[in-house]
């Protein structure tokens, strides 16, 4: 619903136009900040389209009562574009193919929805995980989406006829992250059991298991050179691997909390890294040091993704919604409430978050109706109010409010 489609008649003026301001995610009719910089929703996974245009958006309210939310907007300005409607449950992946043309996304509903980024209508729904999609990357050509999910599976698809090409099974535990590499023959799947798996993405054949990580893994990147992989996850560190001999490159450390997500630059130069310590890091490569953590952020962390020609970076968390960068400066383009940088800053308090995923690094068959609620790696430094929802994670099903 937005603030055309409230109705109200002439009784109970008042309480229908509450509802009408609490149904209504962002005021259109305010010229002060740009629609992108009032949405106040959850915002779990960030994507740019390939020519820099558009930023898609998924997340939602609740994992399993209300619809989920994708939206596009505007990269240049923050303006919506549109709002594309399908998912009945919180949406955890977002993504564009190479062309730009097809948007897919996918999330608890455990359905995988493309979409006609120009229209936006769903011209598929695929189906067959057995549990809730966390992720989705296009292979570099177009020609394979990968799903993965916590059934402890990755799908190929075919786009096109919507059929599977290929399941592949080997991890131990739920599969968070799924990344290919930059000449499409190879994909990275990141997983609760605390390895990083290399697969053939021809013919699904599993090359690699690259261990290390103290605990489960959730988030992998490539660098755009292809000879670099970047992994992360709740024991706080990125690894960096050398694709080719799969030995380690060193590890970037300094996160107080799990990592649930990492970018590289489109240049190999920066690494974003954020989670559940309510910080963005970015990494210089070259040096492997920490440049700078990004202020102003009050919740986890669940997305962050450079724009096409590096200059921005977007970002999506639990509270604080979207926040889109200016990466030289390091001030926000659009934000919920604009901040000065700082570099870096003091250490935030951690958000609430399991101290170990050995209760839950087995793939579940069926999401649980209520989820459970997660357990805190270190005590967090303020008390939530119950009224307000708490942080949702991949790794358990947290309960709803």
């Amino acid at each position: 619903m937005n603030s055309m489609q409230c109705v109200v008649g002439r009784r109970g003026l008042f309480v229908a136009a509450i509802v009408c301001v609490l149904a209504t995610n962002f005021s259109i009719a305010d010229d002060d900040l740009a629609a992108i910089a009032k949405h106040n929703r959850w915002v779990t996974s960030v994507a740019f389209s390939p020519d820099g245009a558009v930023l898609a958006t998924a997340g939602g309210s609740s994992l399993l009562y209300r619809a989920g939310d994708v939206y596009l907007w505007d990269a240049a300005t923050g303006a919506l574009k549109s709002q594309l409607v399908g998912h009945e449950a919180a949406v955890w992946a977002v993504v564009f193919s190479p062309d730009g043309k097809t948007l897919a996304t996918a999330g608890y509903d455990k359905l995988i929805k493309l979409w006609d980024v120009a229209s936006g209508e769903n011209r598929a729904t695929l189906e067959g995980h057995a549990n809730w999609v966390i992720s989705l990357a296009f292979s570099p050509d177009g020609g394979i989406l990968a799903s993965a999910s916590e059934d402890g599976t990755v799908r190929l698809w075919d786009p096109v006829s919507g059929e599977v090409k290929q399941t592949l099974k080997g991890h131990e535990g739920l599969v968070r992250d799924v990344a290919f590499s930059p000449d499409g023959g190879q994909l990275a799947t990141a997983s609760s059991d605390k390895t990083v798996r290399l697969w053939n993405a021809g013919d699904g054949a599993e090359v690699a298991k690259l261990e290390g990580h103290t605990e489960g893994v959730w988030t992998v990147t490539y660098s755009p050179d292809g000879t670099t992989l970047f992994s992360a996850g709740a024991d706080r560190v990125v690894r960096m691997w050398d694709v080719a001999t799969k030995e380690s490159r060193g590890e970037l450390a300094g996160h107080s909390n799990w990592i649930t997500t990492a970018d590289v630059s489109p240049d190999g130069k920066l690494l974003a890294t954020g989670g559940y310590d309510r910080s963005v890091k970015l990494w210089d490569l070259a040096s492997k040091t920490e440049v700078a953590t990004l202020p102003g952020y009050k919740s986890t962390i669940w997305a962050v993704a450079f724009s096409p020609d590096g200059k921005s970076l977007a970002t999506g968390s639990q509270k604080d919604s979207i926040r889109v960068w200016d990466v030289e400066t390091r001030t926000t383009r659009f934000s919920p409430q604009p901040e000065a940088p700082v570099s870096p800053p003091a250490e935030a308090p951690a958000e609430a978050a399991p101290k170990s995923e050995a209760d839950s690094d087995k793939p579940a068959a069926e999401p649980a109706e209520k989820p459970k609620e997660e357990k805190p790696a270190e005590e967090p430094k303020e008390k939530k109010p119950v009224e307000k929802p708490k942080e949702k994670t991949p790794a358990e099903k947290p309960k709803e409010k």
